[in-house]
């Protein structure tokens, strides 16, 4: 069993935490039936950007966790106006980024959930990418971290996988899918799923 953890932070986009829940569940259904998704927080309730509430499976606040489990990590990225950027400036959060890369474990930022990964100091001589619209704000911040802005939708660099927009979440579950599956499963489960 492959074991998936997806660190979700006040302030996230809908649009960046479902696609890993769907593709993953999709697979226990259709697919290899071999992957396992966690949802935690440290909070008991989840305010999204657009005014909906996740209730992660996990409070970190509350329970430790054992991430040696778990074989990859996802941060989905929000808004700093909804708060989304509170969490990542923990030493906790931070240390969980730190831990999967130290480890060698597959981690996925999408969109703004890549300047956590910045912040952790994991993206340093790293190809990486962000957000790319609004003035470039998020994108320029990617120097400051000692990576190396690729002005692309979707980055691979070793274990590390960076991605641009909201759009992309779909497409790098579908990848990160078949990093710890198949292509060839991958494919089957897309294809179930009406792509």
């Amino acid at each position: 069993m492959k074991n998936i953890l997806v660190l979700i932070s006040q302030g996230v986009e809908i649009l960046e935490v479902s696609p890993f829940i769907d593709v993953f569940g999709w697979n226990m259904v259709v697919g290899k039936k071999d992957t396992l998704v966690t949802t935690c927080s440290f909070h008991d309730i989840i305010n999204c950007t657009w005014n909906i509430k996740i209730l992660p499976e996990i409070n970190l606040k509350n329970t430790k966790l054992n991430l040696e489990i778990y074989d990859a990590l996802v941060i989905p990225g929000g808004f700093g106006k909804a708060g989304f950027f509170n969490d990542m400036k923990t030493e906790e959060f931070q240390s969980i980024i730190q831990h999967f890369h130290n480890n060698n474990k597959i981690i996925l930022g999408v969109c703004t959930g890549v300047i956590s990964l910045g912040e952790s100091g994991i993206l340093k001589n790293k190809r990486a990418t962000t957000y790319l619209l609004d003035n470039d704000r998020y994108f320029k911040q990617l120097s400051n971290y000692g990576a190396i802005p690729v002005r692309e939708e979707i980055v691979i660099d070793d274990n590390i996988i960076t991605s641009s927009a909201p759009k992309n979440a779909l497409e790098t579950a579908f990848i990160l899918l078949e990093k710890l599956t198949s292509k060839e499963n991958m494919e089957n489960v897309k294809y179930n799923m009406g792509f």
